[in-house]
């Protein structure tokens, strides 16, 4: 219980230090935002060449699974302490760590006036629940054995028993495909509206997303395999997500969640939405 509460004390932090200096920046050039249409394709041929490398480096991964896993679970790997409390420190960011501080930054951008902060939360957010909402649902049909339960065969497969049955819940890693959707989603909206942060957020935000992979392998959860499908939908599910949101600026959930107008007043704050 201590622990759940000094991480979630941490990523309140996290999520403090990164919007204090954004809102400064942005409260003063967004109380008043107007909704436009644009013209932002949601799929482009670059996307090809993601895909294909990402399924190079899968198939690699996959025929090294039990090699990897035999590593990570090694008498040397597991006795090792500052591993072992590294595992525990950063594998919080993936599940529930990626919502909350998705949630810190949506309400500090509300209450510091910052439209702008209030919809990199929210988009983060939804980059979470779109590319967590998939890895589960394609574990559950998938129906892959986790390392745990087959450590001798990475390729036992039974259709449909994830859905049933955890053991059978490997492929892809929920949590790490929860982590690279959050960092993805914050290194695309930081870099759009806050350039001169970006050198310092994206590096931090992807090994943060890394090390979520590398809890799971540690706590023997995953295959190799199934962190970097996980990995690749949730990034795959963040610039999706982006790219909608630009696409569609008055989609409903800007329009419900969103306010067009943050203005402070004398006594309190102003907000306008659009209906």
């Amino acid at each position: 219980m201590r622990k759940k509460l000094l991480q979630t004390a941490a990523c309140a932090a996290i999520s403090f230090a990164v919007c204090s200096p954004l809102a400064a920046q942005s409260r003063a050039s967004d109380t008043a935002i107007k909704v436009s249409r644009s013209t932002v394709p949601l799929v482009r041929s670059s996307d090809l060449i993601f895909l294909g490398g990402a399924g190079a480096v899968f198939v690699g991964a996959m025929s090294a699974d039990r090699s990897i896993q035999r590593s990570f679970q090694s008498k040397g790997t597991q006795g090792n302490s500052g591993l072992r409390h590294l595992s525990d420190a950063t594998g919080f960011y993936g599940d529930p760590g990626s919502v909350l501080i998705s949630a810190g930054l949506y309400f500090s951008g509300l209450g510091t006036h910052s439209r702008r902060l209030a919809a990199l939360g929210m988009h983060t957010g939804e980059s979470v629940i779109f590319g967590g909402g998939l890895a589960e649902g394609i574990k559950g049909g998938v129906g892959r054995a986790r390392p745990k339960f087959s450590p001798n065969d990475s390729r036992f497969f039974r259709s449909g028993k994830g859905y049933s049955n955890d053991d059978f819940a490997s492929f892809p890693s929920g949590e790490t495909a929860a982590a690279f959707a959050a960092s993805t989603a914050l290194a695309l909206g930081i870099n759009r509206d806050w350039p001169g942060h970006s050198r310092v957020v994206t590096p931090v935000a992807y090994t943060a997303a890394a090390l979520v992979g590398y809890s799971r392998l540690y706590k023997n959860a995953h295959w190799a395999s199934d962190v970097v499908a996980g990995a690749t939908l949730g990034t795959a599910s963040a610039v999706f997500v982006d790219r909608f949101n630009r696409r569609y600026t008055d989609n409903v959930f800007e329009r419900w969640f969103l306010p067009t107008s943050l203005v402070p007043k004398r006594r309190g704050l102003a907000m306008a939405w659009s209906r």
